[in-house]
């Protein structure tokens, strides 16, 4: 990964994987493997619905298309599903994309947008950490 990122990463959030099908997905990573599981919410910014899971304190999303112009559709169409993203938790979003655009790390995200539980996310594209779409997660504020 791109050093610019080191000390900006408390730590990883989630892997993401796109599902045809929540429904379906949830027999294996559930029912199979014994994930416990949230509810399914629906992330309007990129049209999916998410499920996350969790493996001891691991969280894995799984996110199916809720849209035909949802950027997973388009995920599914040509790849067929699988791995798409990993997601670093970071404590302020606003600074992280600020010193990330300063090393003249290539974003997809210059500004950040809602996630699913009341996140503030932002996507740095693959091509600046080798490949792998990255996502970068604030965590909502305590009131």
């Amino acid at each position: 990964m791109n050093s610019a990122l080191h000390s900006l990463v408390k730590s990883l959030h989630h892997v993401a994987i796109v599902v045809p099908s929540i429904a379906e997905a949830r027999r294996t990573y559930i029912e199979t493997l014994g994930l416990t599981e949230s509810e399914v919410e629906y992330v309007e910014d990129q049209k999916v619905n998410v499920l996350v899971c969790y493996a001891g304190g691991q969280r894995i999303e799984l996110g199916e298309p809720a849209a035909e112009d949802s950027p997973v559709t388009r995920f599914l169409e040509k790849r067929g599903g699988g791995q798409h993203h990993l997601a670093y938790e970071v404590e302020d979003l606003d600074h992280a994309l600020r010193v990330l655009k300063e090393k003249g790390v290539r974003l997809i995200d210059e500004e950040p947008r809602p996630g699913a539980h009341n996140t503030r996310i932002a996507f740095v594209h693959p091509k600046a950490t080798g490949g792998v779409l990255t996502e970068l997660v604030e965590m909502p504020k305590s009131s």
